[in-house]
């Protein structure tokens, strides 16, 4: 194992086979705020991925609403529709959580154990919510991959 540092904040990342000439991450966070520029008085352009960012942002937020959406019209008795609701939940949320998971994987080079822990289990945690029909835990899944994929931001150090 060779101890690389991160491309954007500087933390120490452990790389199994690090390859000549590649830009290392501690995680997605990192990967994407070095591909969004900011000058000197905070402002930024409109890139890809930027854009990329804020689709998924609003894709989690849909999933939300159809979850929450679902339990309102559950509760007026409206259980098709609600049904509805609760599919689409499941479906955006599972597709969020995918994206998440290759982006993670193919941003840290998928060696860390650490990574390998925190897809499983957050794949556990959506693949239980899908069996048992549970929006909440598929949101949760979700939420705790896009939180542990942006956990280097909040470290950012002087890269020498």
């Amino acid at each position: 194992m060779s101890e690389l540092r991160c491309q954007y904040s500087g933390v120490p990342i452990q790389v199994a086979r690090p390859q000549p000439g590649r830009v290392y991450f501690s995680c997605t966070g990192c990967f994407i705020r070095s591909r969004i520029p900011v000058d000197t008085s905070g402002n930024f352009p409109i890139n890809r991925t930027l854009i990329a960012v804020l689709a998924g942002g609003l894709a989690f937020f849909n999933q939300v609403l159809f979850w929450l959406l679902a339990i309102l019209l559950s509760g007026q008795g409206r259980e098709v529709v609600a049904g509805r609701f609760v599919v689409a939940s499941l479906a955006l949320g599972c597709a969020l959580w995918l994206l998440l998971a290759i982006l993670q994987w193919q941003v840290t080079g998928g060696g860390r154990w650490t990574d390998k822990l925190a897809i499983m289990l957050t794949g556990l945690l959506c693949t239980t919510g899908v069996i048992v029909v549970s929006p909440g835990c598929v949101v949760g899944a979700v939420f705790l991959l896009a939180a542990w994929g942006i956990r280097g931001l909040r470290k950012k150090q002087p890269v020498a």
